[in-house]
């Protein structure tokens, strides 16, 4: 570790160690906040993959664990610099309040989201596909698995995701 003894006594062995440093701003993010949007959602869907909510979290405990669909989309390494991002994060809102939009997606759900970001229907999709190829990348397959219970074989579809997604907080509100 850098000191101000090292650096002192061995200027030369005090740049070597800086850079041979790597700071991780992860952990100390999470030692300031207490827990990580990880281990949040990870305590909200049971630690195992047989486990429950009910198991993990007792039915008298009156704090629960608030999971937005932006954690969820962070939780699956998605980026919050894609603009697919957002429009997912509205898409899968969305389809929380009404499950019917996703009967046609094309026609139902993605005009209104190109609306309020001011652009087509096939620009939305490209968008939020781009953004969840991202978050593949990133290793979110590992945690949708985790996140659905299902094997993650291959990257979903957007409106397969969104389903997964929406089906996933809607169960959570309902609760």
């Amino acid at each position: 570790m850098l000191t101000k003894e090292t650096v002192k006594e061995r200027p030369q062995e005090a740049v070597l160690l800086f850079l041979e440093e790597e700071p991780n701003l992860g952990k100390r993010v999470e030692a300031s906040i207490g827990q990580s949007l990880a281990a949040q959602v990870e305590k909200s869907i049971g630690t195992n993959l047989g486990e429950t909510v009910e198991e993990t979290i007792p039915r008298n405990q009156e704090s629960r664990v608030e999971i937005t669909a932006a954690d969820l989309l962070r939780y699956l390494m998605i980026p919050g610099t894609c603009m697919g991002f957002r429009q997912l994060e509205m898409a899968i809102n969305l389809a929380v309040e009404d499950e019917n939009r996703l009967l046609n997606v094309v026609e139902n759900l993605y005009p209104l989201v190109g609306k309020a970001y001011g652009s087509s229907a096939n620009s939305v999709q490209k968008n939020m596909r781009v953004a969840i190829l991202a978050g593949w990348r990133n290793g979110g397959g590992e945690q949708l698995a985790k996140l659905t219970g299902l094997p993650a074989r291959s990257r979903p579809v957007t409106k397969d995701f969104i389903d997964l997604l929406a089906d996933y907080l809607r169960r959570r509100i309902a609760k």
